[in-house]
């Protein structure tokens, strides 16, 4: 691809993301997209076939980046339980600053074909889980902590840090969002016990 094929790609991406999710994937055209990019329908077919592959496309660019972000954070020096916490946090604020998107994209993924719709969000909600799971088999390789099942902790861990996010949406929080996820934190490395 060319430079400019590749900035084209990249503007119709970009602008398709903004405008799906402002309007949603039924209030926006190919024509919105591309002349938004001041290209051509064409353009938009030659790069991705259709809107629902571009849809597609940046329902993966927008997982990809958080998985990014989470990744990032868990590059953090220190403890197993000081990687986790990191990137706790940052998963708690992805899922209070993009909640908006998440849902946007995941209402309109229903549009999509059942089998890829289904393979896309096992694949998107299996991920962030997976992240904290390689952090904890990485503590248990070096001595750091017990065996544990690492999948199934990576899932928990996930589930009450979403659950905590779900509830400030819905009621004001004495508690800060750290305060929040060392709560979380806490109850796995402690447990709730004297």
């Amino acid at each position: 691809m060319t430079s400019t094929q590749t900035s084209g790609r990249q503007c119709i991406l970009d602008q398709a993301r903004h405008l799906f999710f402002a309007r949603g994937y039924h209030g926006v055209s190919v024509r919105d997209i591309v002349q938004a990019c001041g290209l051509s329908n064409a353009a938009l077919y030659h790069h991705f076939g259709s809107k629902d592959a571009l849809f597609i496309e940046v329902f993966k660019g927008h997982i990809a980046q958080i998985i990014q972000q989470l990744r990032e954070a868990g590059k953090t020096e220190g403890s197993c339980r000081e990687r986790l916490f990191s990137m706790s946090e940052s998963y708690g604020r992805i899922m209070l600053e993009s909640q908006s998107e998440l849902q946007a994209l995941r209402r309109d993924l229903m549009e999509c074909d059942p089998d890829e719709r289904q393979r896309l969000l096992f694949d998107a909600q299996w991920q962030v889980p997976s992240l904290f799971a390689a952090v904890l088999e990485e503590a248990i390789a070096a001595g750091e902590i017990q065996t544990v099942d690492t999948d199934r902790i990576g899932m928990l861990l996930t589930g009450m840090i979403f659950s905590l996010t779900v509830r400030r949406r819905f009621e004001a929080a004495d508690e800060t969002l750290s305060d929040d996820i060392e709560l979380v934190i806490d109850t796995l490395f402690e447990g709730i016990g004297n």
